[in-house]
């Protein structure tokens, strides 16, 4: 009974990893509106009933193709925040020969991902991923502790530390995918590295006018001028250049400034 069960637990198993297989190799190949659950059915050779029993729609199936490459992607960053980084440099190495790597290794689902954008978060796969990622923000806000109690990062909302570590590689990722560069993908690291790092602990504009704001409250109103108002967002862009000076890929990103 036990080796009965488990046999058709493997046909299930099987059976659905062949129609998210086969809809991958759809959406790529036709576009995702072009594609059919009957062409999805007809070339993974599965019955209406059999694929109905796992997916009830295309979106169904789609939405299991987005939550599992996630999921893939950010097993690799679990792994990275269960050790202590040795230094912001290590840190952001680490991250980003993790992102180069996987998008090199699983390049067909990273280019589903790039063109399906974002789930919708109002349906159960959106709350599913909405869910990993507040799990995963929380544990590289952890992570990051050290790094920011030390000052080699600066305090910023986790929506823009992400954006100056992963968004340039974000860039340079889809260029790579599309076949527009001709050199592998993991070749920026060293690039991308010093650039995520500069982003991470620079000063703020304005900071260095700082220092005299004594003197100029001491010589008065008149001489103070008007006050700036205070900044509510802050936008960075980060620039990679090619040897001849021309822009390789950019990337930049707005998001409310304080801790």
């Amino acid at each position: 009974m036990l080796r009965s069960v488990t046999l058709g637990a493997m046909t299930q198993t099987d059976t659905r990893r062949r129609i998210l297989d086969v809809a991958l190799a759809s959406f790529l190949a036709d576009g995702y509106e072009q594609t059919t659950i009957a062409a999805i059915r007809k070339r993974s050779g599965t019955s209406n009933g059999a694929l109905f029993h796992h997916f009830p729609s295309k979106e169904a199936i789609a939405a299991a193709l987005h939550v599992e490459a996630l999921a893939s992607f950010q097993q690799g960053l679990w792994d990275l925040v269960s050790r202590k980084p040795e230094s912001l440099r290590a840190a952001v190495r680490a991250v980003l020969d993790h992102q180069l790597t996987w998008t090199e290794r699983n390049a067909d689902l990273a280019r589903f991902i790039y063109a399906r954008g974002h789930l919708d978060w109002d349906t159960t796969a959106g709350a599913e991923l909405a869910a990993r990622n507040r799990d995963l923000a929380a544990a590289f806000r952890q992570w990051m502790a050290p790094l920011v109690a030390s000052g080699e990062i600066r305090p910023r909302p986790m929506l823009l530390t992400t954006a100056i570590v992963s968004g340039p590689a974000h860039s340079i990722a889809q260029r790579w995918l599309a076949g527009h560069l001709d050199r592998p993908l993991t070749s920026f690291l060293d690039e991308l590295t010093a650039a995520a790092c500069a982003g991470l602990s620079g000063t703020p504009a304005g900071a260095g006018a700082a220092g005299t704001a004594g003197d100029s409250q001491a010589a008065g109103p008149a001489a103070a001028g008007p006050r700036r108002p205070v900044p509510a967002r802050g936008r960075v862009t980060l620039e990679l250049l090619a040897d001849d000076g021309s822009v390789v890929a950019r990337g930049q990103a707005t998001a409310p400034l304080g801790p």
